[in-house]
C-alpha cells in the first residue's frame, strides 16, 4: 500500500455547524394549566407527600410519584448514560418508569403524554460532578425514550429560566419555596419520630401504624388555608399520640450517619433503607434532616457572597454579591424560624425524638484543620467535621455516598484516615452505594453494628468498674 494512502484521514459523515446547547425543554403557560399534570417525586416519599398540599390548593391537577425502587436503577440504567451515579439512575429511572406505565394505562402516544404531563423535582447543581449536568440528563434520557420534548421543572438548576417565561403556568415563587421548606420540615418530623421509637417500642407494628396516622393527619392540616393555625394544631397532637407508645426501657448502640445528600437522607430503597434496618438491628440512629442540608446551601452561598465581596473586581460584582448575602441572611432566618416554631409544637423531647440543628459555623471550625470548609462540592467537609463532632458520643460513624461520587469518595477514603487515626475510638465505615448490591452493603453494615454493640457493653464495663 501507498504510504500516502495510509495516512489519508477519512472525513467525518457528520459535520457540526453549530454549538449544541442542549435538549429543548419547552415552556408550561397559563392557559394550559388545567390540561397537564405535574409528576413529582424528591429524594424521598415523604417530603413529595406533603408537597400534595401546595398543588392541592393551587388547583393543579397532580401525581406523586412516591418512593424510589430498585427498579427505577434498572430504567435508568437502560436509557441513561454509563457509569452515572445512583441518584441519577433512581430519578431518571423514575420518570421513565412512569411514563411508559402512563402510555400503557392510557393508549395515549408519547407525543400526547409529552404534552399532557410535566415532572418536577429537586437537583442540578449541587456538586462537581453535577454542575448543569442532571436536568439535561433527565432530558436525555426521556428524548432517547421517544417522548420527545417532554418538560421538566427542576429548582435549584439553571434551566428553569429558560423554561419559566412570562405567563408560565408555574412559578418557584416566595409561597412555592416556604411550602416545600413546610413539606420538608414536616416529613423531616416524622422521621425524626420513627428513629426514636421504632427500636424501642414493644409494638412495632404499632409504631408504623401510628406514623402513617400521622402523615394523613398533617397532610390535612397543610391542605387548609389557615395551614400556619391548623399545623401547630396537628403537631401537637400526634406528639402526644407518640409520647404514649409503649417503649423498652433499654440502652441502644447509637449510629450516626452522614454521607452525599441522596445516599445519606433518601430513607428508602434509594440508600437500602439504611436507617431502617439499624433500628430493626437493635440499634438508634440518628434522624437524617434535610432541613440541615437546607440550611448548609444558605450557608455555603454566604461564604460565597463574603469571598465575592473580598474579592470584587468592579462595583457591579460588588452590588451583585452584597445582594445574594442579604438574601441568603433572610432565607437562613426564615428557616430556622419556621424551624423552631414547628418544632416547639411538636416537641420531639416528649418522645425521645432528636431533631437538634447543628451549628455549621462551628464545623467549619472543627474541621478546617483537615478539609477547608470553602472547598466547596457536596458535603465532603462537614463529613469530617461531623466525625469530629460526634467521634466521643456515637458507637458508630457511617459515610454512605453513590459510587463514583468526587467529594465523598475523596473524604470518606482519604481525610478520614487521618481523623480515625486522631479518634481510634471511632468506628467508622464507609461504604459506597450503586443501588444494585444490597447484600453486599447491608453485611458490611452488620459488621459495624456488631462492633457497635460490643463497644457500648465495653464502655459500660469501664464506668461500672470506675
Amino acid at each position: 500500500m501507498n504510504p500516502d494512502q495510509e495516512l489519508r484521514v477519512k472525513p467525518p459523515k457528520f459535520v457540526k455547524e453549530q454549538q449544541w446547547n442542549g435538549y429543548s425543554n419547552p415552556p408550561w403557560y397559563k392557559k394550559d394549566k388545567k390540561k397537564v399534570t405535574v409528576l413529582f417525586n424528591f429524594v424521598e416519599r415523604r417530603k413529595s407527600y406533603f408537597l400534595q398540599a401546595y398543588f392541592h390548593r393551587r388547583g393543579y391537577l397532580y401525581k406523586d410519584l412516591g418512593d424510589h425502587v430498585f427498579e427505577d436503577v434498572r430504567w435508568g440504567k437502560e436509557y441513561g448514560n454509563r457509569m452515572q451515579c445512583n441518584p441519577l439512575y433512581f430519578t431518571s429511572g423514575s420518570i421513565i418508569k412512569e411514563l411508559f406505565q402512563i402510555q400503557k394505562e392510557t393508549g395515549l402516544s408519547k407525543e400526547e403524554i409529552a404534552k399532557r404531563y410535566i415532572f418536577l423535582s429537586g437537583g442540578g447543581q449541587c456538586g462537581p460532578c453535577r454542575y448543569g449536568m442532571y436536568p439535561q440528563e433527565y432530558l436525555k434520557v426521556i428524548n432517547d425514550a421517544g417522548f420527545k420534548d417532554f418538560r421538566i421543572l427542576i429548582f435549584s438548576s439553571d434551566i428553569i429560566q429558560e423554561s419559566m417565561p412570562r405567563g408560565s403556568a408555574f412559578n418557584f415563587d416566595l409561597m412555592f419555596k416556604i411550602e416545600i421548606l413546610i413539606a420538608i420540615i414536616l416529613a423531616d418530623f416524622i422521621h425524626v419520630a420513627e428513629c426514636a421509637l421504632r427500636p424501642y417500642a414493644k409494638d412495632k407494628e404499632l409504631v408504623i401504624k401510628l406514623l402513617t396516622k400521622a402523615e394523613e393527619t398533617l397532610l390535612e392540616a397543610f391542605k387548609s388555608p389557615l395551614y400556619f393555625f391548623t399545623i401547630p394544631i396537628a403537631l401537637k397532637k400526634i406528639s402526644r399520640m407518640f409520647s404514649e407508645v409503649p417503649k423498652h426501657k433499654l440502652q441502644l448502640p447509637r449510629i450516626y450517619v452522614t454521607g452525599e445528600f441522596f445516599a445519606n437522607l433518601a430513607h428508602n430503597e434509594g440508600n437500602y433503607n439504611l436507617r431502617r434496618f439499624i433500628m430493626d438491628e437493635g440499634c438508634e440512629v440518628y434522624p437524617g434532616l434535610f432541613t440541615q442540608r437546607v440550611l448548609y446551601d444558605n450557608w455555603r452561598r454566604t461564604r460565597e457572597a463574603l469571598r465575592g465581596i473580598k474579592y470584587a473586581k468592579d462595583r457591579k460584582e460588588l452590588r451583585f454579591y452584597r445582594s445574594s448575602l442579604r438574601k441568603q441572611k433572610v432565607s437562613t432566618a426564615v428557616v430556622n424560624f419556621i424551624y423552631k416554631w414547628l418544632c416547639k409544637a411538636f416537641n420531639p423531647q416528649a418522645f425521645g425524638g432528636k431533631a437538634e440543628i447543628l451549628d455549621l459555623n462551628r464545623l467549619a471550625v472543627l474541621g478546617k484543620p483537615y478539609y477547608h470548609p470553602e472547598i466547596f462540592g457536596g458535603e465532603g467537609n462537614l463529613e469530617v467535621a461531623e466525625a469530629l463532632y460526634y467521634a466521643n458520643s456515637v458507637d458508630g460513624f457511617i459515610s454512605s455516598k453513590p459510587f463514583g461520587c468526587m467529594p465523598s469518595s475523596g473524604v470518606s477514603d482519604g481525610v478520614q484516615a487521618k481523623i480515625m487515626s486522631m479518634h481510634p475510638q471511632l468506628n467508622f465505615l464507609s461504604i459506597e452505594t450503586s443501588g444494585d448490591n444490597e447484600i453486599n452493603i447491608l453485611s458490611r453494615v452488620s459488621m459495624l453494628l456488631f462492633k457497635a454493640k460490643q463497644k457500648m457493653r465495653k464502655d459500660a464495663s469501664l464506668k461500672t468498674s470506675d
